[in-house]
């Protein structure tokens, strides 16, 4: 008889304060779980002493110069991926991120490297905000004359991340490229790239004040706020209720992406097949995900011609390291299926083929593909984090107020009027035609540019 082999308990890893002092353990810890519900990492939670001082040591620093700045970004992006950090090499590292996230071996992979692009390109995605009539210093103001001037709103950044991505660090690189001093408050559940993010600057060289690393729990969260200067905070509709109107929290809340797609598109397997892209890529987690689609036409064909090619993507893979969909523990599992079975939409794939265990354990889930017959039903504004998506019948008649509060729309049609209504409705934040949702660029605007956020223009004028 042929005995399977065990594989090796992951170990559980030791994971710091990295503060503007070095690195520091606390008496206050939490154990990070995989979906398996192994414990995989020992995290420290910073005091509110602790983070009281950070930000005063942060706040009276100077920051690097700008071409420092640029250089440290590079090399880091460079030991991000190639040197041993905290005590795992990349590879290492990407196999923890797809224990907590659920991400299939070479999604994660893939996002890693995008957090290595991320610090490389941080200081030209951030200067891609500065306005043409402004110049990065008053120094490259010309004498005889004038010239709005590119300058920093505050000193200090608390960025408070959620763990849905790895690449949502790209925000707080882009203040550090700017001169920020960041306080990074890493997601509980998925601490580990920002850890490694943080350690890869200290080895390229930047001062510790520079950026420090203080996870907390909840309730370290207001004061972390009050003490920065601006913040960037990401989380779902609770987060984005609790900080809407404040003009020193920029909120990356949920995104609701969707598809509309007008007569004579709905047939054709281009169209079918960009959309199941925007539903499946990503695991389905991320906030450009596709989690509605709008159809003029024959709304439950191209549903059920959807599920097909998003079965046939997935048939073979979830009981792999290459699945579809997330790997979530079985107790999220049964919850968003209970959700589903409840929700009194008519689903085109069978509730029971959306949820498949996961021979190391954890539930796969998903693809999942819905009906409901108004354009207008609540079950739209639905977002889960695995491939679901809800489809929907629409007319010219519905207009585009079916598709306000949408990070992204992507729209398929032959009528260029519907593509500056998208543009023109202020509940639609990014417009791509025929483009899947999912597609991105760290040059673009996600909800506007973040150095809108971050920076002002002051006019300097020399004599």
């Amino acid at each position: 008889m042929t005995v399977p082999a065990v594989r090796p308990r992951p170990a559980v890893l030791d994971l710091p304060l990295l503060t503007h002092r070095g690195s520091r353990n606390t008496r206050t810890t939490e154990t990070v779980h995989g979906v398996d519900g192994r414990p995989l990492a020992t995290l420290a939670l910073a005091p509110d002493l602790l983070v009281a001082q950070s930000l005063r040591a942060l706040a009276g620093a100077a920051p690097p110069s700008a071409p420092e700045r640029a250089a440290l970004l590079s090399e880091a992006a460079e030991r991000f991926l190639d040197d041993v950090l905290g005590g795992l090499s990349f590879a290492e590292h990407n196999a923890y991120v797809s224990r907590v996230c659920g991400h299939n071996a070479g999604l994660t992979e893939e996002l890693g490297r995008a957090v290595a692009l991320a610090l490389a390109e941080a200081p030209s995605r951030a200067d891609r905000a500065r306005p043409v009539g402004s110049v990065r210093s008053w120094r490259e103001v010309g004498r005889g004359g004038g010239s709005g001037v590119w300058t920093r709103s505050g000193e200090t950044l608390a960025a408070v991340l959620s763990g849905n991505t790895p690449t949502i660090q790209n925000g707080w690189l882009q203040a550090f490229a700017l001169g920020y001093r960041v306080v990074v408050r890493p997601s509980r559940r998925e601490p580990f790239t920002a850890f490694r993010t943080v350690l890869a600057l200290r080895a390229a060289g930047a001062p510790d004040h520079a950026a420090v690393y203080l996870p907390t729990g909840h309730a370290g969260v207001a004061p972390l706020l009050r003490r920065a200067d601006l913040a960037l905070v990401y989380g779902g509709d609770e987060v984005a209720a609790r900080y809407r109107g404040a003009p020193d929290v920029k909120v990356a809340g949920p995104g609701r992406s969707k598809t509309l797609i007008t007569a004579g598109r709905a047939t054709d397997p281009r169209t079918v097949a960009r959309a199941a892209d925007s539903v499946a890529a990503l695991s389905g987690a991320a906030c450009v995900n596709t989690t509605a689609i709008l159809v003029e036409g024959d709304h439950r064909r191209f549903a059920r011609d959807l599920a097909e090619v998003l079965r046939a993507r997935a048939e073979g893979r979830q009981t792999t390291a290459d699945h579809l969909g997330p790997r979530v523990p079985g107790e999220a599992a049964e919850t968003l299926m209970d959700r589903l079975a409840r929700a009194g939409a008519r689903p085109v794939i069978p509730l029971g083929d959306v949820a498949t265990p996961h021979p190391e354990g954890g539930v796969v889930l998903g693809p999942a593909v819905f009906t409901v017959d108004d354009p207008g039903d609540g079950l739209l504004a639905t977002e889960l984090p695995f491939p679901c998506v809800w489809v929907a019948p629409w007319t010219p008649a519905d207009g585009v107020g079916p598709l306000s509060g949408s990070l992204v729309v992507n729209v398929v049609t032959d009528d260029p009027e519907w593509v500056d209504a998208l543009l023109h409705e202020p509940g639609v934040g990014n417009v791509h035609l025929d483009v899947p949702t999912v597609h991105g660029d760290g040059h673009l605007p996600h909800e506007d540019y973040l150095g809108d956020f971050l920076m002002r223009n002051k006019a300097v004028v020399r004599a």
